[in-house]
């Protein structure tokens, strides 16, 4: 049996395996990104590590719905970033090996598979080609993911 953090975009419910998060944070002050892509929405401090946040349902291109004020800290120091989504829920423990891989050639596809858990399909989100997308993204616009990088 796996942990996994469940969240909505808009609608629909996606999933971090537990050992992808870090932590969740709550109530964090955001501070303004200058010359960052649409998506990367502030910066926030996380235990002095300062990490961009990113609009995670409008990256994917969800509704502008309210985001929460609890936010997904990643726990690949490779990839530092904050996710902002609609709704975070409690911890699942479900069995991964029951998961229905997705074959899907869409450049921004995020999902690496999915699940029924009590009838409801939960997206397991890929955080591979969730980097690829967000660099595509501030090289698209012109920005630099790279400066908000802390770990190098």
């Amino acid at each position: 049996m796996t942990l996994i953090l469940p969240f909505m975009l808009g609608e629909e419910r996606y999933a971090l395996k537990l050992t992808e998060v870090q932590e969740v944070i709550e109530d964090a002050e955001q501070h303004y990104l200058p010359a960052a892509p649409a998506v990367l929405i502030a910066a926030v401090n996380v235990h002095g590590r300062i990490l961009p946040v990113l609009d995670l349902p409008q990256l994917l291109g969800f509704s502008s719905a309210p985001l929460s004020e609890r936010m997904i800290v990643l726990a690949d120091r490779e990839f530092p970033l904050v996710l902002a989504v609609h709704h975070l829920e409690p911890l699942l423990s479900v069995d991964l090996e029951q998961a229905s891989l997705i074959q899907s050639d869409a450049p921004d596809d995020c999902i690496s598979g999915v699940l029924n858990w009590q009838g409801q399909m939960v997206s397991l989100l890929d955080l591979e080609q969730l980097q690829r997308i967000v660099e595509d993204e501030c090289s698209d616009t012109g920005g630099d993911y790279a400066t908000a990088r802390t770990d190098r």
